[in-house]
């Protein structure tokens, strides 16, 4: 049985929280923004890639109009 916690409206709202973290730190006079992406840019780090993994698998593809 999935609990909220696992789901992933769960994640997203967390990732919705800290980027609102980040722009109000973004206020102060420190780059904290800047240094996170050009952090993820380079390492490229593996809780990022399964974040952007687990967001875009709970999309479905829509139909074409066509069909």
């Amino acid at each position: 049985m999935s609990t909220f916690k696992d789901s992933i409206s769960f994640r997203l709202v967390l990732c919705f929280i800290a980027l609102i973290g980040l722009f109000i730190l973004h206020v102060t006079p420190l780059p904290i923004l800047e240094t996170l992406v050009l952090y993820v840019l380079i390492a490229r780090p593996y809780w990022f890639k399964d974040l952007v993994d687990q967001i875009y698998r709970s999309k479905k593809p829509r139909e074409s109009a066509d069909e």
